[in-house]
């Protein structure tokens, strides 16, 4: 039973006196629903009012392809049905209990018999549709008004934040000018322009500029009107039904009686009658069916209509402003509106122009979107970097405003101080295809996994104890032929570059370096902001650090010395730790780590990325849930996650997307290059190193070189190690930039972006060749030493425990070979889509096919 309590609970009853709830609870319905039960669907008949008494609701609706999203969520207090009430119009969108709801129905006809009673109740109803609407003009007595003004009142468009279009192009005051001008006449007025260009904000002003911005302003989308049943009536192709579209735009417009059909279960009144003496927008004019065509040519001739059903005609006089995409000759041309509706509609014509067309308004529309974020998302964003604010004017915008407020609302939902940079501006998704991949999740026993809501995270209560366990091993334990640096070399080095291949950045996923500073900072809010120049020059310092690690190991014999190993495990250890202590939770994965770095890089080939449907996140998403609230550790959205370097699988805008936007999709390897449109020179510089570095590794050890090292340059193995490969790591690069031009033009520098990155799979190989080596001919020391660690080497045989992996001897030029052959062909394929000169074609192939002859003997 409703007690005068509950009701008073919420905000439509709050502020009542208990004595006259009395009366108000024998008008109420109580109604129960469980989890998951839907309560109301999307084109019911509706003409009442629901007030949440218990639990928590769900608003969604079913995308066109059969996705269900939700748009807002209730809670006890909270009401929903309000239009329901008020028009009689069919619901517009579903909505189901989360938890046990307990609900009380509010009908139409005891809602207007409780006004007259008890005129407070009008006032609460007002006041609490005001402050969810925004809608400060509607403070009016209700009893005062018609039902007809009470109703253009609550639902009609209200008056935008500013009052004309912001820029300082000349195009921007001439557009302002033309509003001013059509704000002062009557008449009909058509406004042309691409997506996102303003159009419907063009229509606000020009009513609310002019002498009948008092009157109500409505919108119609005549691509997509208010439904007027279940929207079950799709043809097998699945596009609406003609028939449904037609009566949907008609009843919208005109409105219908209470015979007019099965559908209709009252009169509604439509909006050229509601919008008496004020205006209507008529968004996508040209989807308007052709027999509404000709029922608005008689409405603009004559002034009268006709409802559906009925036979009385309606005087109304209203202004159209219509809007359409495309010219005015297309419109013509194409026949999608009769030519004399369109002469009718297009008394005035307003052209709008893309962002494109119109670059220096770009700075000041993004200052003015991102002081409306700031108040969104309570941030205190005051701007943007040059380098995110030289991107925001190179970007074309095709979808111009439309696109620019997605990317300006995540810039600000991340942004972690005061000022968007360029890697937190993410624009250029990729288009939506699933060309050349598979979506993982398709199958159910992915799905189930990325669902699981500790993957991959729990996979630490495994790498955390296993790191850590290898660096008090290799520090207290044999100096050599200490197993735990055998594993290291042997085993860890192998995976974790193998992972890369099947699984891109997923090993920083759950690598365990940064658990201890996560633990230290698991109470702490507030970090030191990183010095600027590091975020500049914080990739390269990743790569110099990765190429001094993988000098280093070969320099301090790492391979065999377990207290070096040590060293270098503690060094990144501690860099980690402080990092991130001092900057705040993954600063050292985004700017600092080498085997990060190495592993962001090297992921172009890998056979798996993480992605999104870039069209349902434009147009469905409005929470960003999956970036919100430091969802995503790296600071990225999934629909720029498959061409980035930065993410590294966690999955945690998976399991966030209300949407299942995101895909996990299998590729070809060789993909990213090949849809990858702009270079520089950077994209070369880490796999022309990369392969360097196997060159500078691996060539001293050939007995020559030794020799002639150590009988004309010094007597120390360590410094002629490593100045013998500083020398030959440098040859190397000279030789590349010397084939891509260097010495002859500027346009080395496209050659060597796109030519030095078909290195990489080679780079790849020769790299991963050097640890899978350690494997190959001396993995089978690894039980042996263990027996000989315990003290038992003298009881146990070594046949007994030395596994045989001669075999795999094959699989290092195997695995050359295949580096070779992808690099080659890439290169190819690379050369004739970027129209590279044969010269220089020709130049970088007899390198690689040198350097495989190269890694070949040195393996």
């Amino acid at each position: 039973m409703i007690t005068n309590v509950e009701l008073l609970n919420t905000q439509i009853f709050q502020d009542f006196p208990p004595e006259d709830l009395d009366r108000i609870i024998h008008g109420l319905t109580e109604k129960n629903f469980h989890p998951n039960e839907t309560i109301i669907y999307r084109g019911d008949p509706g003409y009442s009012l629901f007030l949440i008494l218990g639990g928590t609701v769900e608003v969604t609706l079913i995308n066109d392809e059969g996705i269900e999203y939700t748009i807002n969520t209730q809670t006890q207090g909270d009401n929903f049905g309000e239009m329901a009430l008020m028009t009689g119009e069919p619901r517009s969108a579903n909505v189901k209990a989360v938890t046990e709801v307990r609900l009380a129905e509010l009908h139409q006809d005891v809602f207007f018999e409780l006004i007259a009673e008890h005129p407070k109740l009008g006032d609460a109803f007002l006041r609490q549709l005001a402050q969810r609407r925004g809608k400060t003009l509607m403070r009016q007595q209700f009893a005062d008004l018609e039902r007809s003004e009470i109703i253009a009142n609550l639902f009609a468009q209200q008056p935008p934040s500013v009052d004309c279009f912001l820029g300082k192009t000349k195009w921007i005051s001439d557009v302002n000018n033309s509003i001013k001008r059509l704000s002062a006449i009557d008449s009909h007025v058509l406004v042309l322009g691409e997506r996102g260009t303003g159009k419907d904000l063009a229509a606000r002003f020009i009513h609310f500029n002019g002498p009948s911005k008092s009157r109500p302003l409505f919108h119609l989308d005549c691509a997509n009107p208010p439904p007027i049943q279940r929207e079950s009536g799709t043809d097998k192709s699945g596009e609406k039904d003609e028939l449904l579209l037609e009566i949907a735009q008609e009843s919208a417009l005109f409105g219908h009686s209470a015979d007019a059909g099965s559908y209709a279960r009252g009169i509604r009144k439509g909006y050229l009658e509601l919008a008496e003496g004020g205006a209507v927008v008529l968004e996508n004019i040209d989807s308007l069916t052709a027999h509404l065509q000709l029922h608005l040519i008689q409405y603009l001739k004559e002034g009268t209509f006709v409802r559906a059903g009925e036979t009385e005609r309606i005087s109304s006089r209203t202004r159209l402003i219509s809007t359409a995409s495309g010219t005015f000759e297309n419109l013509k041309t194409q026949g999608g509106l009769e030519p004399e509706l369109l002469s009718l509609v297009s008394g005035e014509i307003l052209l709008m122009k893309p962002l494109r067309e119109r670059k220096k308004d770009i700075p000041v529309l993004a200052d003015h979107l991102v002081q409306e974020y700031n108040k969104k998302f309570s941030k205190n964003v005051t701007g943007f970097s040059e380098e995110a604010l030289n991107s925001l004017v190179d970007h074309d915008w095709p979808l111009n405003m439309d696109e620019m407020q997605q990317v300006l609302e995540r810039a600000v939902v991340i942004a972690d101080g005061d000022t968007i940079t360029e890697k937190q501006v993410f624009m250029n998704p990729p288009t939506f295809s699933e060309t050349g991949k598979f979506n993982l999740l398709k199958i159910p026993f992915f799905r189930h996994v990325a669902d699981y809501p500790f993957f991959p995270e729990a996979l630490r209560f495994v790498t955390v104890p296993f790191i850590f366990g290898l660096i008090i091993l290799t520090l207290v334990g044999p100096p050599q032929r200490n197993p735990a640096n055998l594993i290291v070399w042997a085993i860890w080095w192998p995976f974790l570059i193998f992972s890369i291949l099947v699984g891109a950045r997923s090993w920083c996923g759950f690598c365990p370096m940064p658990a201890l500073s996560e633990w230290l900072n698991r109470k702490r809010s507030n970090f030191y902001p990183l010095p600027a120049f590091l975020v500049k020059y914080g990739s390269w310092i990743g790569i110099s650090g990765f190429a001094l690690i993988l000098v280093a190991e070969h320099v301090t014999h790492m391979f065999t010395e377990a207290r070096a190993t040590s060293v270098l495990l503690l060094s990144i250890l501690i860099g980690t730790t402080a990092t991130n202590v001092l900057f705040g939770k993954r600063s050292w994965c985004k700017h600092f780590c080498p085997l990060g770095r190495m592993v962001a890089d090297s992921s172009a080939i890998s056979i798996v990325e993480l992605g999104s449907n870039s069209n349902v996140c434009s147009s469905q998403c409005q929470t960003h849930d999956c970036i919100k609230d430091g969802n995503c550790p790296m600071g990225i959205h999934p629909s720029a996650a498959a061409v980035s370097k930065d993410c590294i699988l966690c999955l945690s805008c998976l399991k966030r997307c209300r949407h299942q936007s995101v895909r996990l999709n299998v590729r070809f390897p060789w993909y990213e290059f090949f849809v990858k449109e702009k270079w520089n020179e950077a994209e070369g510089i880490f796999a022309v190193t990369l392969t360097a570095l196997v060159l500078a590794i691996k060539l001293p050890s050939i007995r020559p070189l030794a020799q002639f090292a150590e009988q004309h340059m010094w007597s120390n193995h360590a410094v002629n190690d490593f100045v013998v490969s500083v020398m030959i790591g440098m040859v190397f690069i000279f030789l590349v930039l010397a084939a891509s031009g260097v010495l002859s033009g500027e346009s080395w520098k496209k050659n060597f972006a796109v030519l030095g990155s078909s290195y990489l799979f080679l780079a790849f190989a020769g790299f991963f060749n050097i640890y899978f080596h350690e494997l190959v001919y001396h993995g089978h020391n690894f039980l042996p030493w263990i027996v000989e660690m315990s003290g038992f080497g003298a009881t146990v045989p070594r046949e007994w425990i030395t596994p045989e992996l001669g075999t795999l001897k094959v699989m290092v030029p195997l695995i050359t070979l295949a580096g070779s052959i992808a690099s080659l062909l890439l290169l190819s394929r690379l050369a004739r889509k970027h129209s590279i000169p044969p010269f220089v074609r020709k130049g970088h192939q007899g390198i690689l096919l040198v350097t495989t002859l190269v890694f070949l003997v040195i393996s």
